[in-house]
């Protein structure tokens, strides 16, 4: 299991956000890690950009991820010589609260100093996370407004209303887009696959301007949905929080909010398939409901 180091003042963490995880402190690797970052000879190779987890979390996240131009070798560098250390307390708790939750955005890549190798993943969200070969795990903030543009956003309460704002603005241009729906049109049909125990069965509407999901028979809660097409899939997100006022069930969806992501269809072999994160079908295997699983869906026009 990976651990998670967040160094004292002493100790090596450059301030970063991510999921609160139990914490473990080693004065020693903490500061033989923050010293190799000031080191001239570091090679930084395999740049990518993962979008994967903001596009099946929140479509607001997703078109912030896919804006957020890639750093190159020398910008990140300079990141981490700039890194703070974090003090492993509660001002490093309550920061990875504010930033991680808000950008499941990452930039990854190699670096190598001398014969010692390592993983480097850096959150839009001003933070980074640098694992060793021993797969050991520190956290550094990056609080230095030198380097703000190479990021989304940065640590703070201003930075949170800088993140509604880009939110509102890429709300305009999630609008604008038109997606193609002439293949995708028409109603699909799927269940949880389990007619004795907590039957529910679930219904896509697709138009040509409109996507409705639906639990059980109508009447029922319509959700409207935003589409986002890639390639053989079809991403549904919710549109607004109307459906919270239904005095239909909405237990399935009522921790979501606006932009938030609800499931995919896949088209593969002329069958479509249904992934969702919050829809649970019945794995006979292991005799429990289990979610992201495809479900075959029967389509319909």
């Amino acid at each position: 299991m990976k651990k998670i180091i967040l160094l004292p003042i002493l100790c090596l963490m450059i301030s970063c956000k991510e999921s609160k995880k139990n914490i473990s402190l080693s004065k020693d690797i903490s500061n033989k890690e923050y010293s190799i970052l000031k080191k001239q000879d570091t090679i930084i190779e395999n740049i990518s950009k993962n979008c994967e987890e903001a596009q099946e979390r929140n479509i607001y996240d997703y078109n912030l991820c896919k804006e957020w131009k890639i750093l190159d070798e020398s910008q990140i560098k300079e990141i981490l010589k700039s890194g703070e250390l974090g003090d492993g307390g509660e001002g490093d708790s309550r920061a990875l609260h504010y930033t991680s939750s808000e950008f499941p955005i990452w930039i990854t890549a190699d670096m190598t100093v001398g014969k010692q190798k390592y993983k480097l993943k850096i959150n839009g969200g001003s933070y980074f996370y640098l694992t060793n070969d021993k797969n050991i795990t520190s956290l550094y903030f990056c609080k230095n407004n030198k380097y703000r543009t190479s990021f989304i956003s940065g640590i703070g309460t201003e930075d949170d209303e800088l993140y509604e704002k880009l939110k509102t603005k890429n709300w305009d241009k999630i609008n604008s887009q038109k997606t193609d729906l002439n293949l995708w049109q028409g109603n699909y049909n799927f269940d949880n696959g389990n007619f004795e125990q907590s039957y529910k069965s679930y219904h896509i509407k697709i138009e040509k301007n409109t996507c409705i999901l639906y639990q059980g028979d109508l009447p029922a809660c319509e959700i409207e949905c935003i589409v986002d097409r890639h390639d053989n899939e079809l991403f549904l997100y919710i549109k607004s929080e109307k459906f919270k006022k239904s005095p239909y069930d909405v237990s399935y969806v009522e921790s979501l909010s606006e932009g938030d992501y609800l499931l995919k269809i896949i088209k593969r072999d002329n069958k479509f398939y249904v992934k969702s994160p919050i829809i649970k079908y019945w794995n006979e295997k292991s005799k429990t409901f289990e979610k992201n699983i495809e479900i075959e869906s029967e389509k319909t026009n």
